[in-house]
């Protein structure tokens, strides 16, 4: 458990980084097509391993899967993207991170599992947390909150998703870079409908962070940690896991303050402390965290 808690960590850490390598791309580019270009780096540096494999004539679902996995994180982005443009920053970086939340809402109900006292208290303390750290307002909720919302349950269904096929994944590199490829193959043709074209000028600029932004989130943000991703949830479980991502947040802030000079201020970092005190927590805690009630018991 310890172990694959660290490999969650490590592809939350990159994916906290990944905020400035997006910063980075949205210098030049409009979320739609950062998204897109983000996916078809990803997709070209996975091709030579896919062409190998010979992914493309898998006959073990293998391609179904990651299919219907890519649809889901396509999902996530586009509903964000969409939400953002009508809605604070504060208010989208909250209500994504509900997912945490949704998670075990949709397995009661889905399929009847029960979680332990012990695990919806670190649910509440890490959301308690993301609240401080986006100093949250709720107030003048509009559409832009409506769609986050719906980002917020594809995020819930993805990791929801890996959690059902990772243990029938042979290869979690080869699923995750068919995965990036299919967002690629279904993203790019969305973002030129509703994108336009693009100043492939600006994009390769060598005066610009495009290109640097792109190829971190193309490579490190999307080949590795969502292989990361993958291996790491064959081992904890989905509601664990939706606990552990959302460190992505304290992450992202101290990348901020390294790598922007961003400030985090008392509450800020409060909410910071709240959130990895929760993860720090679930291997101390154990079965308390991770197990489920059985049917009958109180």
């Amino acid at each position: 458990m310890f172990l694959n808690v660290l490999l969650l960590l490590f592809a939350t850490s990159i994916w906290g980084f990944g905020f400035i390598a997006t910063r980075w791309t949205l210098e030049g580019l409009d979320p739609i097509w950062a998204n897109a270009l983000r996916f078809s780096v990803a997709a070209v540096c996975s091709l030579p391993f896919l062409l190998y494999k010979k992914s493309f004539t898998r006959k073990n679902n293998i391609l179904k899967k990651s299919f219907i996995s890519s649809i889901l994180l396509l999902g996530i982005l586009l509903f964000q993207t969409m939400g953002l443009a009508q809605t604070t920053v504060a208010k989208s970086g909250f209500i994504t991170t509900l997912y945490s939340f949704f998670i075990p809402i949709i397995t009661m109900v889905v399929f009847k599992k029960r979680y332990r006292p012990t695990f919806w208290i670190l649910i509440f303390m890490a959301l308690f947390g993301m609240a401080l750290m986006c100093n949250l307002e709720v107030k003048d909720l509009n559409q832009g909150d409506l769609l986050t919302l719906l980002c917020s349950a594809f995020a819930a269904l993805h990791i929801i998703y890996i959690g059902m096929v990772a243990n029938t994944i042979e290869s979690p590199v080869e699923f995750n870079f068919l995965q990036n490829f299919f967002v690629a193959f279904t993203a790019v043709p969305i973002a030129l409908i509703f994108g336009g074209s693009v100043e492939w000028g600006v994009v390769i600029d060598p005066n610009q962070n495009i290109l640097k932004g792109l190829l971190y989130l193309g490579i490190i943000s999307s080949m590795i940690s969502f292989t990361a991703q993958v291996i790491a949830q064959k081992k904890i479980p989905d509601h664990i896991a939706g606990l552990i991502f959302l460190t992505e947040s304290p992450f992202a802030a101290i990348a901020g303050y390294f790598v922007l000079g961003e400030m985090l201020n008392a509450m800020n970092m409060v909410g910071a402390v709240l959130i990895m005190l929760a993860v720090i927590l679930i291997p101390i805690l154990g079965r308390e965290v991770t197990a489920q009630v059985k049917p009958g018991s109180h």
